[in-house]
């Protein structure tokens, strides 16, 4: 069992996350489809009907979550990031770390790592105790702060993380 405020702040990380995920897909559709056919693992007819309906599933998680019918779009998410995951480690696997994970749309390119495995090891965790049954204590105007705090505070340690990602793959020079 996890305190509500957990919950609540969890939900909306990986809110943020598939929102964010969905709108890099849409702003540049071509460039998904590209991204998804770099992988390699679906047949050509497939890719781009994937290419389309994965952001419309991403949306669906992400409003999903801010719902109080919340737990399967959490059991989704958790399915989704294992999915990615495994397509993830079958490229690694084949030794194609060149390849855009497709993460960030037009943001950044970002190559293939086992460090896109571990940050997909966090998200399917966060989603997993999204899953567990929630403490009956009510919410309070505290938690909403902190459900906001730690919303921001993930969402500038992803930027900078991501940021990091950038300047390694630049060879570290800025």
């Amino acid at each position: 069992m996890i305190d509500p405020v957990v919950s609540v702040s969890l939900r909306c990380v990986l809110a943020l996350l598939f929102a964010t995920a969905a709108w890099h897909k849409v702003s540049n559709r071509d460039r998904f489809a590209s991204t998804l056919e770099a992988y390699r693992l679906l047949p050509t007819w497939l890719g781009k009907g994937v290419a389309r309906g994965l952001p419309v599933l991403e949306i669906a998680i992400a409003v999903s979550l801010l719902l109080p019918l919340y737990r399967p779009a959490a059991l989704g998410a958790a399915v989704l990031l294992v999915l990615y995951s495994v397509a993830i480690a079958i490229n690694l696997a084949r030794g194609r770390r060149d390849i855009d994970c497709g993460c960030f749309g037009r943001a950044a390119r970002v190559p293939l790592s086992e460090t896109l495995l571990l940050r997909n090891a966090v998200f399917i965790a966060a989603a997993a105790a999204v899953h567990l049954p929630v403490g009956a204590r009510p919410l309070l105007w505290m938690d909403g702060f902190t459900a906001v705090a730690v919303l921001t505070v993930t969402t500038l340690l992803w930027g900078s993380l991501r940021r990091l990602g950038e300047m390694s793959t630049l060879g570290g020079s800025r």
